[in-house]
């Protein structure tokens, strides 16, 4: 488009310079230098989510809200400062309200799962943010519970969205974790039972593993109902 000398000249766009990792071939692909070929002071792009600068005088500005995992980064948006023949000053500014944070947490011990629920709750208001949490490492049986049980009465209330993987924190039962299900008699055999299934391995393990951890969840219950 031909316009006066000394005009500024801002071009708005909706397209991607790339696929950025979709799974269909892109149909309306913008070259990365339409600005210079354009002769553009600024171009604004739109279409993928995220924040971007593509060059001196091409940039994504982002989505004002995040809307799905995968982006740890808020909503924004672009201050642009532009001037006729000078590259654009460019601020990113942040305004989403949502976080949508994707994260796994390696567990050894319930130290190691309180201290990253600390880390959570200082890096933002936990009620405007969405969690997807992947739980993974070996810990006792009483851990694993407990770590689910806060996960469930606490965590979950506090955040606005919460999607936990647990699969990978393995419980490996202790002495004292047999113990507190049963020293002697029937539970304490179905107990024992179930460790032998999950020392062995293979399918079976993962369904030993699962049925200890309700018989472990359950004594405790009973015994505090006792003492109640």
């Amino acid at each position: 488009m031909v316009t006066p000398p000394g005009v500024v000249r801002i071009g708005l766009g909706h397209g991607s310079i790339t696929e950025f990792g979709g799974s269909s071939e892109a149909t309306n692909i913008i070259p990365p230098d339409r600005a210079r070929a354009s002769r553009l002071d600024y171009l604004a792009l739109g279409d993928w989510h995220g924040h971007l600068i593509v060059n001196e005088r091409t940039a994504y500005s982002g989505t004002p809200e995040a809307d799905r995992f995968g982006r740890n980064e808020p909503g924004s948006v672009i201050v642009a400062d532009v001037k006729y023949g000078e590259p654009p000053k460019l601020e990113r500014v942040e305004t989403g309200r949502y976080r949508w944070l994707t994260q796994q947490w390696e567990i050894a011990h319930i130290d190691d799962f309180d201290r990253n629920v600390v880390a959570l709750r200082a890096g933002g208001d936990p009620a405007k943010s969405l969690l997807n949490l992947t739980l993974v490492g070996a810990v006792s049986l009483a851990d694993r519970v407990s770590i689910l049980q806060k996960l469930e009465d606490d965590l979950a209330h506090e955040l606005r969205w919460l999607i936990v993987s647990s699969d990978g924190l393995i419980a490996q039962p202790t002495k004292d974790d047999l113990a507190n299900i049963d020293v002697q008699g029937t539970l304490a055999t179905a107990a024992a039972r179930l460790q032998q299934l999950i020392e062995v391995g293979g399918a079976d393990s993962i369904r030993a593993s699962a049925a200890l951890e309700r018989l472990y969840v359950e004594a405790m219950r009973a015994r505090d109902e006792a003492i109640a």
